[in-house]
């Protein structure tokens, strides 16, 4: 896989090229130059392949089922439609008759498949489910996906394959990008069933910061307050000097006044 896909894909850390991969060349080991930031043209590469492994989501699922049943279910897709929503019988038709073909591992090797036939289509929808099987939330902006095309053998209309199975795909187009959700990972209520501790996580530092916010915001709104009423005291008290000031003008230029007046009458003059 490339290096820059699957950081972004898988969310692997900046660092894991030079502290996950060399602590294990049994299992790892990179192609090409990565760069400095993982940004080169650089793949990552498996040096092993243990087929114990390369079993999908849905190949799991059926193991599970047969430990607690005793019978292995065939692996097959959950077709999970929302409420309201029916299919034309002949949709119907098509959708139980593809479901009646084997299924088709995305670890299988399926270079002889015919890209037209209803086998490289049930592979194809394997491949995508698997994708999002193995991402934290199980959605993916459709554009990541497009980049891995080379890697896992992908038509340049791969995403046409998410509209002709809405019972298995959603596909949202929420804030401008388009991304695929794994209905089946969803409930009723849209609450992903499978949650990984890695979620909770994100969610608790969310909540930290958002409540780090909030009182930032609150400290901020009362400083401009105490601000606000430090201007209008300061607005007020200087209105008041300056009329403090102009009264205390006029009862001098009185007593002045009244002064002169009494000067001038004891010395036997008219004021003029």
């Amino acid at each position: 896989a490339k290096i820059a896909a699957a950081k972004r894909v898988f969310g692997l850390p900046d660092d894991f090229l030079v502290s996950l991969v060399p602590r294990h060349p049994d299992l790892f080991r990179l192609v090409g130059v990565p760069g400095p930031d993982a940004s080169g043209d650089a793949f990552l590469e498996l040096t092993s392949w243990d087929d114990r492994l390369a079993k999908s989501a849905i190949e799991l699922r059926a193991d599970r089922e047969a430990d607690v049943v005793g019978i292995r279910p065939r692996p097959n897709f959950t077709v999970k439609l929302p409420k309201g929503f029916y299919l034309k019988k002949e949709m119907r038709e098509w959708v139980r008759d593809w479901l009646e073909l084997p299924y088709v591992s995305p670890y299988a090797d399926t270079f002889g498949l015919h890209p037209a036939s209803p086998e490289a289509e049930k592979r194809l929808i394997g491949v995508l489910h698997e994708v999002l099987s193995l991402s934290v939330e199980r959605r993916m902006a459709v554009p990541i996906i497009g980049k891995f095309c080379d890697e896992f053998r992908l038509s340049n209309a791969f995403s046409n394959a998410f509209t002709r199975h809405p019972g298995i795909f959603y596909v949202s187009l929420k804030g401008g990008i388009k991304t695929v959700i794994l209905r089946e990972a969803y409930d009723e209520n849209g609450e992903l069933v499978d949650r990984d501790p890695m979620i909770e996580l994100k969610e608790r530092f969310v909540a930290i910061m958002d409540e780090g916010h909030k009182k930032y915001l609150e400290e901020l709104r009362r400083r401009n307050e105490m601000l606000q009423k430090e201007r209008a005291n300061a607005i007020h008290r200087g209105a008041k000097v300056d009329t403090n000031i102009e009264e205390g003008d006029m009862e001098g230029s009185e007593e002045d006044e009244v002064y002169d007046y009494a000067q001038v009458e004891s010395e036997g003059r008219e004021p003029l």
